[in-house]
């Protein structure tokens, strides 16, 4: 065992989370795969609402696979890049049709399944299963840049191999779901993004950025590309009864199945044609402030628009008791009517 992991299970057994949602039934594997997921992206004081939620509907993977599409990204709402909500009830499906609804146990299973890569299925197996997988999750990418000063981002294939190469050197073959949770926890808490707690770090002692004085160094920063700026209008057609029409946006793409407004360009000449397309009897009210949202590739700007649109019925929707799932920025826009 490396002294890396020593260190780091001695600190883990004093100081690693251990009361979190998912940790409270050791051995659910379909709780820690469910985590994993959410954990993507997404920190875990944002995740642990949306994980009680998600599992208190769903409780079981079959409940999950028998599920209908848009009560799972109603669950996920706001929580953001939607695509793994749409992977991981597929992924469910598969299991429930496959594996006889068992989580498979085999990493070449796990990582065929959708929006599962080697890290996640790593970690998957590990907590769940207390099989030994590295992992190279964000946090562990930067606790192993800082400890062995890795030049490079880790974008670049090479670097990426040579984290790989530490991540495996150090993952011990025993206390392997111990030594997953320790490291990710060391990343999220101690050795953190920016003012990280040398101090109190538990591998410290051997970390070269730390012994060198270069933490505010490593990882490497990934060149910064600007971020181009798109436009949209968002027609909000209302009946007489209040309702807000909604349609479905395709699998694919921003918010992939998700039910929002309407859109088209933000021009005057635009939004009138798309008005009279779909209610010819439809009038513009007013335009509400723009405001801008975004992506990790782009910002969005978006005009929200109120219509008036008398006389029709199917696909609309009361604002204030929405039973399916829409984007954050649609959300906010139905908030200020």
């Amino acid at each position: 065992m490396s002294v890396l992991a020593k260190d780091l299970l001695a600190w883990f057994e004093i100081n690693g989370r251990k009361n979190l949602p998912w940790q409270s039934s050791p051995g659910n594997i379909y709780h820690i795969w469910v985590s994993e997921v959410m954990l993507q992206q997404t920190q875990v004081a944002t995740v642990i609402s949306y994980f009680n939620t998600f599992v208190a509907r769903f409780p079981t993977l079959n409940d999950l696979a028998n599920a209908d599409s848009d009560e799972v990204l109603a669950l996920w709402a706001g929580l953001g890049y939607y695509s793994r909500a749409r992977n991981l009830h597929k992924s469910a499906r598969i299991i429930l049709s496959k594996f006889n609804g068992d989580f498979p146990l085999a990493l070449t299973d796990v990582l065929s399944l959708p929006g599962i890569g080697e890290s996640t299925a790593g970690a998957i197996l590990s907590l769940g299963a207390k099989q030994r997988h590295p992992i190279l999750d964000g946090n562990v990418k930067r606790v192993l840049s800082r400890y062995r000063q890795i030049e490079g981002h880790y974008s670049v294939a090479s670097v990426l191999k040579t984290l790989w190469q530490e991540a495996n050197l150090h993952t011990p073959n025993k206390a392997c779901a111990e030594y997953t949770q320790a490291i990710m926890d060391l990343g999220a808490t101690v050795c953190t993004r920016s003012k990280p707690k040398c101090g109190v770090c538990p591998i410290s002692e051997h970390c070269q950025a730390n012994l060198c004085q270069t933490q505010d160094q490593y990882p490497h920063k990934k060149p910064r590309k600007l971020k181009p700026t798109k436009a949209t209008a968002m027609l909000i057609f209302q009946n007489e009864k209040g309702g807000v029409y909604l349609n479905k946006r395709p699998d694919k793409g921003i918010w992939g199945g998700l039910w929002s407004l309407i859109e088209c360009d933000d021009s005057d000449s635009d939004i009138t044609k798309t008005v009279k397309s779909h209610n010819a009897l439809a009038r513009v009210k007013k335009t509400l402030p723009q405001f801008k949202h975004s992506f990790s590739h782009y910002h969005l700007l978006i005009r929200p628009v109120l219509v008036s649109s008398p006389g029709l019925k199917h696909g609309y929707e009361n604002p204030d008791k929405l039973s399916k799932g829409v984007p954050a920025p649609v959300k906010k826009i139905l908030s200020q009517l």
